[in-house]
């Protein structure tokens, strides 16, 4: 008996080294795979596909009703003009969301656990989840305030991005500490802007789906930015310091906050030249509408 339990505990010893040796090698592997070249590119292609997806989706659907309406846009009227530009600012900034990923440098830290890297994910795909709903009836008043906000947060999120550069992270990642410009008044002013912008999607679709989304999304982006402020927090050293004397998301002086996009001359210049492209490609689509209705 004495010697079956010896035999018993010998195997079980060699079951465990076995193990241990089976997880240190799945643990090198999948680090070294953090740190390829392919495992940046893979994180990166799920949210481009999907958010140019959504994209392509509702413009093609755009175009079906001006084909199966076009007297309503061969002239059309104030509440059609503005539900066409909002569903232009709307689709301008999933693009955006689609196209800032492919920019960026190569991460010097990122979170090793698989929560963070999986909320990150679905924050960033259900942004352009709006789309897949119905919009509300075309409404003057609620077109007016969604493509105000919706501009306006697609304007700064672009002006904020240009003083991330490619620092930029979609996972709970560590690049570069940015502490310049909207950096300098709150340590996450682009989760602020995108935010901005579902509340715009929001007055879009004004319907309970469309509020859950909100709230999942708020929920999420503030998990997520916590995370990453932990991986920020281990990379850098002085982002301790940064952190306790940064607000987290909104600003201590909301005006002074506004003001520096307008006075800072290196922020003004951004915002003009970004602006000035925006007002530009929604003016030259509004331009074409009557031609797309005939």
């Amino acid at each position: 008996m004495f010697a079956t339990c010896a035999w018993q505990f010998e195997k079980c010893s060699r079951d465990r080294v076995r193990t241990g040796g089976e997880t240190m090698i799945f643990s090198t592997v999948r680090r070294k795979l953090d740190q390829s070249h392919l495992y940046d590119w893979m994180m990166r292609i799920p949210i481009v596909t999907y958010s140019l997806f959504v994209l392509a989706r509702d413009v093609h659907s755009f175009f079906e009703e001006i084909v199966a309406h076009p007297a309503m846009f061969e002239q059309p009227d104030g509440r059609v003009i503005m539900a066409t530009l909002a569903c232009a600012s709307q689709w301008m900034f999933v693009a955006l969301l689609a196209i800032l990923p492919t920019f960026r440098l190569r991460p010097v830290a990122k979170s090793d656990q698989l929560l963070p890297r999986l909320v990150a994910l679905l924050t960033v795909c259900a942004l352009p989840m709006f789309m897949l709903l119905e919009r509300a009836p075309a409404s003057l008043a609620f077109n007016s305030v969604s493509f105000v906000l919706g501009v306006t947060a697609n304007v700064m999120s672009v002006v904020t991005v240009s003083f991330l550069g490619r620092s930029l992270s979609v996972m709970p990642e560590a690049r570069q500490l940015v502490k310049t410009g909207p950096y300098g008044f709150v340590r996450h002013p682009l989760y602020l802007w995108e935010l901005l912008g579902v509340v715009a999607n929001v007055l879009l679709y004004r319907s309970l789906p469309a509020i859950a989304i909100f709230v999942l999304v708020v929920a999420m982006q503030i998990a997520r930015a916590h995370w990453e402020e932990g991986v920020l927090a281990h990379a850098f050293s002085e982002y301790a310091a940064y952190r306790s004397r940064t607000p987290f998301m909104f600003p201590r002086d909301p005006v002074r906050f506004l003001v520096m996009f307008f006075v800072d001359p290196m922020t003004r210049r951004r915002l003009a030249l970004v602006a000035t492209s925006t007002v530009g490609l929604l003016a030259l689509f509004l331009t074409m509408l009557p031609r797309l209705g005939g």
